[in-house]
């Protein structure tokens, strides 16, 4: 299903259709990808991954986008559908409906900063790719810390700006917790994994 040259278009329904990515294909005129489109509804379709929704990030004028029943949102909870939607698409302010408010947006933020923090800190210590040599029989997984945090990035494509955005508070909450005696301090990971993967990436 192709759209092509509507500028006038202010709101998309396409629930209940076979669609399982969205691509927005830009030219030199940037001002025909749908620059008046605010709101869009997905719901019943077959996306099943979050990255089939970030070119949706091309469209800066979207502010609405309902997203349930499909095989993605099937397989996680409300919650963590919303407060990831809304992490990854920073234009929305609403949601199924529902408005996104400053705080939910900055919570929303942080808990996915977090989220791939850890990810990203598991890569570093080398414990995913010890999970893969094992479910390979004991072979190499074929791919170096480098690689694999580069994958990470790819598939979360807004985490470094976030991490940048919410930098000086996780190093607050760092701060805060280095007398704490409790391990895996959410603020201490964040900073470790700063320090690895934006060297990895220069």
């Amino acid at each position: 299903m192709k759209f092509h040259n509507l500028p006038r278009l202010e709101s998309l329904i396409v629930n209940d259709n076979t669609i399982d990515c969205i691509e927005v294909v830009t030219s030199g005129d940037q001002s025909a990808t749908f620059p008046n489109l605010t709101s869009l509804q997905l719901a019943g379709t077959t996306i099943s991954t979050w990255t089939a929704l970030d070119q949706l990030n091309s469209i800066p004028s979207l502010r609405s986008l309902r997203l349930r029943n499909t095989p993605l949102t099937n397989t996680l909870g409300v919650g963590e559908v919303r407060s990831t939607a809304i992490a990854r698409l920073p234009s929305l302010e609403f949601f199924n409906a529902s408005p996104i408010t400053n705080r939910e947006r900055v919570e929303a933020e942080r808990r996915y900063v977090s989220t791939v923090s850890r990810e990203l800190l598991l890569i570093s210590s080398g414990v995913i790719l010890a999970a893969e040599r094992d479910t390979d029989g004991g072979e190499s997984a074929g791919d170096d810390d480098s690689s694999k945090q580069a994958q990470m990035f790819a598939k979360h494509p807004q985490f470094k700006v976030l991490l940048e955005k919410h930098k000086d508070t996780m190093l607050s909450l760092a701060n805060a917790g280095c007398g704490s005696s409790n391990q895996g301090n959410i603020g201490e990971e964040i900073i470790n994994v700063t320090i690895r993967s934006m060297a990895a990436a220069s």
